[in-house]
């Protein structure tokens, strides 16, 4: 195994984010989102403008589940879109390796290299590797820390054979070009993957807007017409409620239109966890699905 001292390096070099100062920030503002949610949802309940309509009552409730889970989806977005990047960039990392090994370096020295190049959100990941290493942390910490701070498996996977290749030793570069090699195919395949659930998730889209055309039409023009017959059949005279007619007098349309509606809204829920799955492996994904369905729903049914 070849040996190298390890080139000391400033802290100022290192960008190492407040974590502290940044969970702090994230949990002020899902819970100043929360709490505003959850007053929207009691208003709902207990005011009364709000309350006594049925309708009104439901989309406001659905208004605070949404102002409460919004930010939350947007903080998982974006820390899926950097766990994203740092995945895209990890060939580019071994090529890097692979190039340094080849002009004379050991591994430990490429990568000390290859942390000053510019790889997006991988960047600031391998200067707090090369600084651990630096700072006389064992390869053993330095990788497990690694591993954790990029957050994916692919990096997970990468670290534990790059600690391999450095304690077995041999030949470096064939070792890191194998290595390289795995993690493209394995990317690729996941695109694969992804590309051939697509059509899925567009079909539950596809269903989630033809069942909203079906309970618009049901509602606009087909309950209307129950509205009319019902206000024909109360002027008529000899027509009691105890009759033929009963059913369709006492008939109230608001809570059909609202069983639709919450219908709507159960398909979006769950359509929307399906499709994160299907798309993305993991059922958090699915809030945006949801969100844009809800929306869809709330919309459709504000038209009527």
């Amino acid at each position: 195994m070849q040996k190298a001292k390890a080139r000391p390096i400033k802290r100022k070099d290192v960008e190492v984010p407040k974590l502290s100062l940044i969970h702090s920030k994230k949990l002020r503002i899902l819970l100043s989102t929360g709490i505003v949610g959850i007053i929207m949802i009691a208003a709902s309940f207990y005011y009364p403008p709000i309350a006594e309509d049925q309708s009104t009552q439901t989309t406001g409730i659905v208004f605070g589940a949404l102002f409460a889970i919004v930010p939350i989806t947007l903080l998982h977005l974006k820390e899926t879109q950097r766990k994203d990047n740092i995945d895209k960039n990890l060939p580019l990392f071994l090529l890097a390796l692979s190039s340094a090994v080849q002009s004379g370096a050991n591994l430990i020295r490429a990568i000390e290299t290859t942390a000053d190049r510019n790889m997006g959100p991988l960047t600031p990941e391998l200067k707090n590797l090369r600084a651990n290493i630096s700072w006389g942390m064992p390869i053993e910490d330095a990788f497990e820390n690694f591993a954790e701070r990029t957050g994916t498996k692919m990096s997970r996977r990468v670290s534990t054979l790059l600690e391999m290749s450095l304690k077995i030793g041999g030949d470096i570069r064939a070792n890191l070009e194998m290595i390289q090699q795995h993690v493209t195919d394995l990317q690729n395949l996941e695109k694969d993957r992804k590309a051939s659930l697509a059509p899925y998730t567009y079909t539950i889209y596809i269903s989630f807007a033809v069942f909203l055309g079906i309970s618009v039409i049901l509602s606009s023009q087909f309950f209307s017409e129950f509205l009319v017959i019902q206000k024909m059949l109360i002027d008529s005279p000899g027509i009691t409620e105890g009759g033929m007619f009963s059913s369709i007098i006492n008939m109230d349309i608001e809570a059909l239109n609202s069983i639709l509606f919450n219908m709507s809204l159960i398909e979006a829920v769950f359509g929307g966890l399906a499709a994160g799955k299907i798309g993305s492996g993991n059922y958090v994904s699915g809030m945006k699905h949801i969100i844009v369905m809800i929306v869809m729903a709330v919309a459709a049914f504000a038209l009527i």
